[in-house]
């Protein structure tokens, strides 16, 4: 073997550097052993001190050990190379959030309200128009920006209206600090905005980050991602509520002027008659029947407000009026409609209190004498935020602002004290914290945020400690919201591990041993290559940051299966070599040699397919395809290198070879089976199932998961079994929007205590708090059943980036097929090959999507149409691909040895029958691993491995039937 010396340095090397690679998991583990450790004594200490309960012990020790670890995270732990332990956690193999619990968030920076800002919230009805109009679009539109859909609608509309207002005079204002001074035409304010965007965004991605390290989350990643989005993810993270809160809050502070409420009384009660006029005008005008004879409900439809708002007419101060918790959504609609905001006014602006006692708010009256919504003074004042106490030892939040602030304040403080000693409301994010009166003016430049009495000392310094957080970090340049989560528990993180490792185990050491049984010495050198290979492939993954998680796992032992296939093409080209006379060195040689381009192409197939899903995929999924990028190069090297090396050593030091046992010596050598001439029977019978699979799409359909249709689903585990009808009724009603009873989805998972909800409540709800809402309405059906419960799993997604988890789908589908066929095209020059193929793949992805649409809700696992049922279609591509193209390689090799010797039908017969050795056994082989992961793998990746194993069924069956064949009939020299 040429080379060998530089080969085993070479092997030699990557061993030490994937030994050092992995070593930081190690070092890690040890590290964090010893803060468990800390963490028990902790708790311990808490205990027998009587301040915490034997059942709050574990959380406790778990908030120790990760308070010692934060704290501890710049020691060294690495001493032999230097490293913190910072540095060794950002180097180790990370687990997947599926795997260890947490939080994955896509944040959405909301662009149309940047641009109003940046408008000084011009109120110009063309202007907000195309705000509007580009909103609505950008919902069903995929490929285009904000940008660019506001630029589309702006010109639209203002070539519709009568008398536009210049584009430039909306922006070009003192607020914006000279920022279109420059301008010339609209196209240079579309490309400032642009510009503004991106920094935006930015500025959101820094911010955040900030927020995130007051968290106290090992590893977290905050990256942005394409269309103006921000991925963040929190592995471990407990308190899910506290970091919704830090990553959707503004943090917008602003310091306003209040109304009296005697002073705007009658503008409220205008409000309430002139809603009850609008919606029930029967009740009023000349004909009305008398109050005094009115009905219940009839008094309600008389007074809408009134009936979920009660106006504080006892004491005279900012507060205008009560209203439940339940109700604020309510009365929020109501004072929104136009007959309302006509009597209200524009200088009046009505805010909620932060901190609501006793399930009852406090609705503050807000003076806005520009009518604009713009504070006179913001937190863009403040230089410092910390916690403090005032003077009766409650916690509050101190502030510190610049001059220019301390200026500002000091005016808006003393007009306040002049005038009767009028409140000043502090505004956070558009809710009330408090509302002082004013007995003098401040000049100081210094301020207080309280909290509400209804929380304890402990709950009010986390508040205050993450309040004083957000205000030191910065507001965002423009409201976030949440438009997709995924948050998992911890408990079913660790059954995911238990499910993934055995799942490992035992696919490991079926192959293992299928390959010493069917190869004799050469499976056991192909396993030791196959132990490195797994080796290999673990160091590059934790080498390049990547994250294990389940469908990882999956491709894992996904590339186990797959890697035997390059030892099978060559162990069998070596045994076709032995039975054509030749001696073990030349046969070594030549079955080397000759597998090369069949395993070259099938590799090629395959990772053209893994990089489109790694393009087109997000976060598991694209572990998936990162695992299975790097398992290919890996199992080439391992596979054909190592192996190689070995062979060939023994050869040279004259040590026998066995490629067989005397059982599987002669299995698939004398098989002459007429695949070719029967293809019409198998095309029928492909026919069939399709017609059947087609008519089961088109009226059972697919059920789409929340990824593609927006919406919610919760994975919840009870402490005993549940009734999913009884449950379904009671979520069906605590769903109810606008009067429409909702239609939840509950299904069964692998025991009759463990339930999947999906739901689309209030997945169009554009209100800031819809993730508090839709989980109360959960809580709220699910009391009924009396038993307590868990949340493992909530994904919620947004129907706009669910539009762009389809849309991506689809491009990924067309774009895999379409690669293929160019690359099969390329290779072996004739389109036929590529038709042939293109055929085989639609076969197999068609047939999938029918056993998908036949068998939900029959089989009694999920079957939904997720991101990872596109990753598992893809692989069932690049597989399918891997088989087809490995007989295609032997078809041209035939032609190259007979030429027209042999009739078309015949050479194809003969490259089928030759390869069918290679075809069962690496099929076999992977289907066997895939029916370990599908019945050890756990409940969530069911539907995905179920996927996979059909695909290998038909994706064999395709190979062997349909693309071959098709490429005999589209040929124009037809033998047959």
């Amino acid at each position: 073997m040429q080379n060998k010396n530089a080969v085993l340095l070479f092997t030699i090397l990557l061993s030490f550097a994937t030994l050092y690679t992995l070593s930081f998991n190690w070092v890690a583990n040890i590290f964090e052993k010893k803060a468990d450790i800390y963490g028990a004594y902790v708790a311990d200490s808490l205990v027998t001190a009587g301040e915490i309960t034997d059942d709050e012990w574990s959380l406790e020790a778990a908030q120790a050990a990760r308070e010692f670890l934060r704290d501890s995270a710049d020691a060294e732990v690495y001493p032999v190379f230097g490293h913190s332990y910072r540095e060794v956690i950002e180097q180790e193999l990370n687990l997947g959030l599926d795997l260890q619990g947490g939080m994955s968030v896509t944040l959405e920076v909301s662009i149309p309200d940047l641009f109003i800002a940046l408008s000084d919230y011009d109120d110009d009805p063309t202007f907000r128009a195309a705000i509007s109009d580009a909103k609505a679009k950008q919902q069903t539109t995929q490929g285009m920006s904000y940008v660019d859909l506001f630029e589309q609608s702006w010109i639209r509309l203002s070539a519709e209206s009568d008398n536009p207002t210049p584009l430039l005079w909306l922006f070009d204002h003192p607020e914006n600090g000279g920022l279109f001074d420059e301008v010339e035409t609209d196209d240079d304010i579309f490309t400032i905005l642009r510009a503004e965007s991106e920094t935006a965004i930015s500025n959101t991605e820094s911010i955040i980050r900030k927020r995130i390290d007051q968290l106290g989350v090992a590893q977290p990643n905050v990256q942005k991602v394409s269309g103006g989005r921000i991925l963040v993810e929190l592995p471990g993270i407990d308190d899910r509520e506290r970091a919704r809160k830090q990553l959707k809050s503004t943090a917008n502070l602003e310091f306003w002027e209040t109304w009296f409420n005697d002073e705007i009384f009658p503008r409220i009660s205008a409000a309430n008659n002139a809603l009850g006029s609008a919606l029930s005008p029967e009740l009023f005008g000349e004909n009305a029947l008398a109050d005094s004879v009115l009905t219940l409900e009839q008094q309600k439809a008389k007074n809408p407000l009134f009936s979920y708002f009660q106006p504080e007419l006892q004491r005279r101060s900012a507060v205008v009026g009560y209203a439940a918790v339940s109700d604020t959504n309510r009365v929020n609609d109501l004072l929104s409609m136009p007959e309302a905001r006509r009597s209200l006014q524009s200088d009046l602006r009505l805010l909620w209190e932060a901190q609501a006692d006793q399930n009852v708010a406090a609705l503050y009256a807000i003076k806005d004498e520009s009518g604009k919504g713009k504070a006179k003074l913001s937190g863009k004042s403040i230089v410092d935020a910390r916690v403090s106490y005032d003077e009766f030892g409650d916690v509050v939040v101190s502030m510190t602002m610049d001059t220019e602030g301390a200026r500002i304040w000091g005016q808006i403080t003393e007009a306040c004290a002049k005038d009767n000693q009028r409140a000043v409301a502090v505004v956070l994010d558009g809710l009330v914290f408090s509302a002082p009166s004013v007995q003098s003016a401040i000049t100081s430049g210094r301020s207080q945020i309280s909290f509400g009495s209804n929380q304890s000392i402990e709950q009010k310094m986390v508040e205050a400690a993450d309040l004083a957080g957000l205000l030191k970090a910065g507001s965002l340049p423009a409201p976030a919201r949440i438009v997709d989560e995924v948050s998992i528990g911890p408990q079913l993180g660790e059954e995911n591990i238990q499910a993934g490792m055995s799942s490992f185990v035992i696919a490991l050491m079926v192959i293992l041993l299928y390959m010493m049984f069917y190869y004799k010495g050469a499976g056991l050198i192909s396993n030791m290559a196959l132990i490195a290979n797994l080796f290999f492939l673990i160091g590059a993954l934790a080498s390049l940051g990547a994250a294990l998680t389940l469908p990882g796992i999956a491709g894992i032992v996904l590339t186990i299966g797959m890697a035997v296939d390059a030892n099978v093409l060559i162990y069998e080209r070596i045994r076709e070599e032995m039975r054509g006379g030749k001696g073990m060195m030349m046969a070594v040689k030549d079955g080397y040699s000759k597998a090369y381009s069949a395993i070259i192409d099938a590799n090629v197939t395959t990772l053209l397919t893994a990089f489109v899903l790694y393009s087109f995929g997000s976060g598991a999924i694209r572990g998936f395809a990162t695992t299975l990028i790097i398992g290919i190069f890996t199992s080439l090297f391992s596979a054909i290198v190592l192996t190689r090396l070995v062979f060939f050593s023994r050869l040279e030091n004259k040590k026998p070879i066995s490629f067989y046992t005397e059982t599987t010596k002669n299995w698939f050598t004398s098989i002459n089976a007429n695949f070719v001439g029967n293809r019409k029977r198998f095309y029928i019978l492909s026919s069939v199932v399709i017609l059947a699979g087609l008519a089961s799409l088109s009226t059972k359909g697919l059920q789409y998961g929340v990824e593609f249709s927006g919406g919610t689903t919760f994975d919840v585990s009870f402490e005993e079994p549940v009734d999913a009808q009884a449950i379904r009724e009671s979520l069906s009603e605590a769903f109810t929007e606008e009067g429409k009873m909702g239609n939840p989805i509950v299904q069964t998972k692998d025991s009759d205590s463990k339930l999947r909800i999906m739901t689309n409540y209030l997945i169009n709800n554009q209100d800031p708090n819809q993730d508090e809402m839709i989980q109360a309405a959960l809580s709220e059906g699910l009391a009924v059943v009396g038993v307590g419960y868990t949340v493992d799993q909530y994904n919620k997604v947004d129907p706009t980036i669910s539009d762009d988890f389809r849309a991506g789908a689809k491009k990924a589908m067309v774009f895999s097929l379409l690669i293929i066929f160019l690359y099969i095209f390329f290779r072996f020059r004739k389109w036929q090959y590529g038709l042939g193929a293109l055929i085989a793949m639609v076969h197999d992805v068609v047939i999938v999507l029918s056993c998908f649409s036949i068998f939900s809700g029959i089989l009694p696992f999920t079957m939904e149409i997720d991101q990872a049922f596109i990753a598992a279609i893809l692989t069932v591509i690049g597989y399918s691909i891997n088989d087809t193209v490995v007989v295609f390689d032997r078809i041209r090799e035939y032609v190259g040895l007979y030429g027209d010797k042999r009739a078309d039908a015949t050479l194809m017969n003969d490259a089928l029958n030759s390869t069918l050795s290679r075809t069962i056994n690496t099929s076999l082989s992977t289907f066997v691993v895939l029916l370990t992961i599908f019945v050890l793998g756990g409940d969530n990746i069911k539907g995905f491995v179920f996927a996979l194993m059909i695909g290998v069924i038909v994706g064999t069956y395709s190979s062997i039937f349909i693309a071959t064949p098709s490429v005999l009939d589209f040929s124009k020299k037809l033998k047959a």
